[in-house]
């Protein structure tokens, strides 16, 4: 540190000290000068006890310069941690924002590339008698696989949901549960409970139905994803037993492998 630092600081110290200082100075007495007297003769005092009283009022100066200095010194590590921890959560977080808008992009392409046939998209795998408005029922589904094509997916949620409870014998409410599993799970606040849920009734209600292997392999995903390794290994298990000649049996096949350390 040069010399005009050092004064600087040495100033701004006893300018914020100068209580301590005066309080110090006044504990250890006046200052002792010499006297001379009018016959020139020199006085007896103490060279040493002359300057003992400004000698102790330095040293607390300086005392609390290094005091300050310190302070300096851990408010910028403070500084430099709090910046690490800030580029650290700005990462974090466009790491998030890329896999979410992976995810969306994978969704709407699943969603462009799914069955467009009235006999397709209307396989409800043996389970569901005609709806009593078999218009109202494509009319009500056509919209809400829309917002999905449109990236709304709170609107989407709620149009199938509403379309599950309108509609108690449509022909596309295996899609429904299928398509509300997808938008739960790739909203940007995942809701996993109810995508589970979503794939799970797919595979209990509609177990002969073509979204059965994929709601199979969605629902081990989740459930390996929420730490329960020995459900996902069972779900995986069931699906390579039930639908061996899928794609999603080899995908499961893989995701064993990786479960069991392999």
């Amino acid at each position: 540190m040069s010399f005009k630092q050092v004064f600087k600081h040495a100033t701004l110290a006893f300018l914020l000290a100068g209580p301590a200082v005066c309080a110090q100075a006044q504990s250890t007495g006046p200052l002792v000068v010499e006297e001379r007297g009018s016959s020139g003769d020199r006085g007896s005092a103490n060279p040493a006890t002359a300057g003992q009283g400004g000698d102790e009022g330095l040293y607390v100066l300086m005392q609390q310069i290094e005091q300050y200095q310190q302070q300096i010194q851990n408010l910028q590590g403070q500084v430099e941690e709090l910046r690490h921890e800030l580029d650290r959560l700005k990462a974090a977080e466009r790491e998030r924002y890329l896999d979410l808008d992976t995810r969306i992009n994978a969704l709407v392409d699943q969603t462009k590339n799914a069955p467009q046939t009235d006999a397709e998209a209307g396989d409800d795998g043996g389970k569901n008698s005609a709806p009593a408005d078999p218009e109202a029922d494509r009319a009500a589904y056509t919209a809400a696989r829309g917002k999905l094509l449109e990236r709304d997916f709170d609107a989407a949620a709620t149009a199938f949901e509403n379309y599950l409870k309108d509609f108690p014998q449509g022909q596309f409410r295996a899609h429904a549960h299928f398509w509300l599993g997808e938008v739960y799970s790739n909203q940007k606040t995942p809701q996993l409970d109810k995508a589970r849920q979503q794939f799970q009734t797919v595979v209990d209600e509609y177990p002969n139905h073509s979204r059965a292997p994929t709601s199979l392999y969605k629902l081990a995903s989740l459930q390996a994803r929420a730490g329960n390794t020995s459900e996902a290994k069972v779900t995986l298990h069931k699906l390579i037993k039930q639908f061996p000649d899928a794609s999603e049996a080899e995908m499961a096949q893989a995701m064993l492998k990786q479960l069991n350390g392999g």
